[in-house]
């Protein structure tokens, strides 16, 4: 168990309630990084076009290529574009389950094993310094539980009663549970990279588990 926890946050998390901060914030900042993501995307894809034109104006010449065609093919590269920058916008706020199976691989340096089943996970938005926290809860069979235990407490990677660390993310991801009955913790650490906060605690129903990432 931890001697002490502390309080950390570097957001508000924008699937949670937002109480942190009006939810009217949240979307400006939404919109904010999508005009940023709509702005880098458009610049590269103008470069890809200017590289297109030679190429477009000798198929039309040459009669292989119709103005009609010409047309929809700009119209569905733009779209294209533009479903590209939402997308990426989206998945920055809600990330998805394969980015944290990956967050439980920094932690632990182990894939993820295949009974798991993600009950909760949130993670706040990456600041301009590209500061977060995510958070997992996740159950595991009794079986894959009781090895992964074995085996975080024979790696001298990882350390034993690691320190938890509140944070917004956790205290979502933690919902009824009490984390008095987080019965064995463990952090790592990444060496150059002190500002990683990585926490992987087993909750005392021998199924439970959860997994933090702080960046601060």
């Amino acid at each position: 168990m931890p001697a002490q926890q502390q309080a950390l946050s570097v957001g508000c998390n924008f699937s949670a309630d937002l109480t942190c901060k009006p939810k009217w914030t949240m979307w400006i900042f939404a919109i904010i990084i999508f005009l940023v993501i709509s702005l880098v995307v458009g610049l590269l894809g103008q470069g890809l076009y200017l590289l297109y034109l030679p190429i477009q104006k000798r198929l039309l010449k040459s009669g292989k290529l119709t103005k009609n065609i010409s047309r929809q093919i700009n119209i569905t590269y733009a779209i294209t574009l533009f479903l590209f920058s939402a997308y990426q916008t989206f998945n920055g706020f809600f990330p998805s389950k394969s980015f944290y199976e990956q967050e439980f691989k920094t932690v632990t340096l182990r894939e993820i094993p295949k009974s798991a089943e993600f009950i909760e996970k949130t993670s706040s938005y990456p600041d301009f310094h590209g500061d977060y926290c995510s958070s997992s809860q996740i159950k595991l069979s009794k079986s894959d539980y009781q090895e992964l235990l074995i085996e975080l407490e024979n790696d001298k990677r990882i350390t034993k009663n690691g320190e938890q660390i509140g944070s917004e993310e956790f205290n979502k991801t933690l919902g009824n549970k009490k984390t008095s009955k987080l019965i064995h913790e463990f952090t790592r650490k990444i060496k150059g990279e002190e500002d990683h906060y990585l926490y992987i605690a087993f909750y005392d129903d021998k199924e439970t588990i959860f997994v933090n990432i702080c960046v601060t």
